[in-house]
């Protein structure tokens, strides 16, 4: 650290250095710093940008809930807000209790290809193909008419025919009578 103390201008995480140190410390050093003549890059980026994500990730799932929300027009849906804030997800997809596509989040079309007007007004099955396990469509067939929340892996394709594994959790969305209005299925893409 000698080394250091002794060109205290040309530390790369000054500020870090400097925050470490008591009052009378710092007064002991303070005439040692100069300004830097060199530019330098931010050595200290990958710190700040991985925050920077977080807050934009955050961002992003504070305005999905908020679009979503949009169509509760009876603002009558109980379920827990928190699985879409704290969940990691690709996509959302909003239907009407006859499985019909309402809306969709942006991160529909970057999952899919397919863009939220071409969606709209179909059922979520036409993204199904020749690689989609009969087997899974009974299970999410059966499970829907439970009106539990649950979770299901299924094959799907992309507008370009490209196969994609996708993890599908479904949370039914109740009206105040406990009546069935829609469906929420959160995405997220697993292979």
């Amino acid at each position: 650290m000698s080394k250091f103390k002794d060109n205290l201008s040309n530390m790369a995480c000054l500020d870090l250095y400097l925050s470490s140190l008591s009052n009378e410390e710092y007064r002991t050093i303070k005439h040692k710093i100069h300004p830097n003549e060199q530019v330098s890059p931010l050595l200290s980026m990958d710190i700040f940008s991985s925050s920077h994500f977080q807050s934009l990730e955050k961002g992003r799932k504070k305005m999905d809930l908020a679009s979503l929300l949009i169509h509760d027009t009876a603002k009558e849906w109980k379920f827990d807000h928190e699985l879409i804030l704290n969940k990691d997800y690709d996509a959302l997809v909003l239907t009407d209790a006859n499985q019909t596509i309402k809306w969709v989040n942006k991160g529909f079309s970057k999952m899919t290809g397919y863009p939220a007007n071409y969606a709209l007004g179909k059922q979520p099955k036409f993204l199904q193909g020749a690689g989609t396990k009969p087997e899974t469509r009974i299970s999410i067939r059966e499970k829907l008419e439970l009106s539990d929340v649950f979770s299901e892996i299924v094959v799907n394709y992309r507008k370009n025919k490209e196969k994609y594994i996708c993890e599908i959790t479904i949370i039914p969305l109740l009206n105040s009578r406990s009546s069935l209005t829609h469906f929420l299925a959160i995405e997220k893409e697993v292979a």
